[in-house]
């Protein structure tokens, strides 16, 4: 259970949009969320659990062979692939959004950042997302889609 205070959040929307991608968008290497909850100032989100933890850490503790870098980087582009199918843009890709279970599975998470594209919106330019993993087009505020 991730337990988020509203109060302390500057931008609520961002968890918000979060808990809504989860919710509407399910793949085998995106992170599942069961139900979402407001409890008082709380929003309570009940989602897979994925006991490898981030990628960050794991790299951190070991070095990873090629094949294993190879079946990272797969799984996180058919994330990718299935939700800029749906129009969703992630915008905040980096080893801590990339979690792992036991044996091995990769599952891509943290949607915060995401935007939706549509006929009306083809395009985005808002700069958001992780300084040092942003895109180029992001940082030179260039309207973007899915690519980045």
């Amino acid at each position: 259970v991730k337990m988020m205070d509203l109060r302390k959040q500057q931008r609520r929307e961002l968890l918000f949009n979060e808990v809504v991608i989860m919710r509407d968008y399910q793949h085998a290497n995106v992170v599942e969320m069961y139900k979402s909850y407001l409890v008082g100032e709380e929003l309570w989100v009940l989602m897979e659990f994925l006991q490898g933890g981030a990628l960050t850490d794991i790299v951190s503790q070991i070095r990873l062979n090629e094949e294993q870098i190879a079946t990272v980087c797969e799984s996180v582009l058919q994330a990718l692939s299935y939700l800029h199918s749906q129009g969703v843009i992630h915008r905040d890709i980096k080893s801590d959004s990339i979690l792992l279970t036991l044996d091995g599975r990769v599952k891509l998470s943290d949607f915060g950042f995401c935007a939706q594209i549509s006929k009306d919106v083809p395009k985005r330019k808002s700069l958001v997302g992780t300084p040092y993993w942003m895109a180029p087009e992001v940082i030179a505020r260039v309207p973007y889609t899915t690519e980045v």
